[in-house]
C-alpha cells in the first residue's frame, strides 16, 4: 500500500514539473512567434547582415516624396546612440511594401556614445524621420517594442524644443497601451504627449524642464510659474524639494542665480497648485543631502512614494502573471513532496 501511495505522489510531482516546463516553454514560444509575425510583415527580412529578432518597423504610408527613412534612438535624459540621420540610423525598405521600413537594433551595439546596445529595464525615446525633413514626435520605446510597428496617426504635436515646428504623432501597433507619444513639457511650458517612460516620474519631467526654461519668463514672456503649477497638478507632485534636489543632482547643475530663481518658482507654483495646504519652503541644504540617494536610485520615486499622473501615465513594463504562476506551481510541488515524505515516515514508524 505504501509503495502505491509513493508511486502516485511521484507521478503527480512529475506531472506538475512538466507543467512548469510547459508554461516556461509557452512563454518563450509566444515571444518568438511575435517576432516571426512582425518579421513577416517587416522590411527586407533576409537575416544576412541583420540581427535576427531585433527589428522594429515604421509605416511611412502617410508621408510622400521621400526616399530614405531614419531611426533616431536615445536614452531618456541621456545621449543618442548616433547623430541625427547618420548612416547608422538608416532603415531598410520592405521588398513587398514600399511604405514599410525596418530598423535593425543590433546596429546600436556598435555605438560609441551609449554602451551596451539596447538594454532591458532602461527607458528610451525614438523618432522616425525622412530625408524630406518630416519627423515623428518623441515616442517612448523599450525592448518590449522589438518586432512592433510604429505608425503615424495624422495628428500633429508641438515640437518639444522648437515651438515654431510640429511633428507627427506616432503610436505603436501592439504596445500602444504602454508606450507612445512622450508626455513632456514643451519649450513654451505646454504639457504635450500622453505617455511617460516605464521608469520615469513626474518629478523628473519637471526637473528636466525647469533648468532650461526658468528664464523664459523674461526672454519670451512665458508664465513659468503657471506652467509649473499645471505640471504639479498633472503629475500629482507635492515634493518640490525633491524636484530641486533632482535638479542639483545633474552633472551640470544650474548657476547660483538660476538656483535661487528656481527655488522661488517652485515654491510659488506649489502655492498656486495646492492653496489649501501648508506652505512649503525648500531648504537648500536639506535638499543637498538627498542628492546621493537620487543618484543611487535613478528612476525611483523622488518623494519615496507614487507620484504618477494616474490614468494619463499608461506606461510601465508590467507583469503578465506567468512568473507568478510558475512560482505557485513550484511551491505546490515542494509542499506535496514534503507531505509525501512525512506520510511515508509515519508509515514506517507504525
Amino acid at each position: 500500500m505504501l509503495k502505491r501511495i509513493l508511486a502516485v505522489a511521484i507521478a503527480v510531482v512529475l506531472v506538475m514539473s512538466m507543467a512548469v516546463v510547459a508554461v516556461s516553454a509557452a512563454d518563450t514560444d509566444s515571444a518568438s512567434a511575435g517576432a516571426e509575425v512582425s518579421n513577416s510583415a517587416g522590411a527586407d527580412t533576409s537575416n544576412s547582415g541583420t540581427g535576427a529578432g531585433k527589428l522594429i518597423y515604421f509605416d511611412a504610408s502617410k508621408w510622400n516624396n521621400y526616399s530614405l527613412i531614419y531611426c533616431h534612438i536615445w536614452e531618456r535624459g541621456g545621449d543618442a546612440f548616433y547623430s541625427w540621420q547618420s548612416k547608422a540610423e538608416g532603415c531598410t525598405k520592405d521588398k513587398s511594401n514600399p511604405n514599410l521600413w525596418a530598423y535593425d537594433l543590433s546596429k546600436l551595439d556598435a555605438s560609441t556614445t551609449v554602451s551596451g546596445g539596447l538594454q532591458s529595464g532602461k527607458d528610451y525615446c525614438i523618432i522616425f524621420s525622412a530625408n524630406t525633413g518630416v519627423q515623428t514626435f518623441d515616442q517612448t520605446f523599450g525592448t518590449a517594442c522589438i518586432g512592433d510597428t510604429a505608425r503615424v496617426t495624422g495628428k500633429m504635436i508641438e515640437n518639444a524644443v522648437d515651438s515654431e515646428k510640429e511633428a507627427y504623432e506616432s503610436v505603436w501597433k501592439t504596445n500602444s497601451a504602454k508606450y507612445g507619444p512622450h508626455l513632456a513639457l514643451s519649450s513654451t511650458g505646454k504639457l504635450i504627449g500622453s505617455v511617460l517612460c516605464p521608469n520615469e516620474r513626474g518629478e523628473e519631467v519637471i526637473g528636466d524642464w525647469l533648468p532650461n526654461y526658468c528664464n523664459h519668463d523674461i526672454t519670451y514672456g512665458i508664465d513659468v510659474v503657471k506652467c509649473l503649477k499645471d505640471a504639479l497638478l498633472k503629475f500629482n507632485v507635492k515634493d518640490i524639494e525633491g524636484i530641486y534636489a533632482y535638479i542639483l543632482s545633474k552633472e551640470t547643475p544650474p548657476s547660483a542665480d538660476d538656483q535661487k530663481k528656481i527655488l522661488g518658482q517652485l515654491q510659488d507654483a506649489y502655492k498656486l497648485a495646492y492653496p489649501n495646504e501648508k506652505g512649503v519652503e525648500i531648504d537648500p541644504e536639506r535638499a543637498k543631502t538627498r542628492i546621493p540617494e537620487i543618484q543611487r536610485n535613478p528612476g525611483a520615486p523622488i518623494s519615496g512614494g507614487p507620484s504618477g499622473s494616474g490614468s494619463t501615465n499608461s506606461s510601465g513594463s508590467g507583469s503578465d502573471g506567468q512568473a507568478d504562476t510558475l512560482f505557485i506551481i513550484l511551491g505546490a510541488v515542494m509542499v506535496l513532496a514534503a507531505g509525501t515524505m512525512i506520510f511515508a515516515r509515519k508509515k514506517r514508524e507504525e
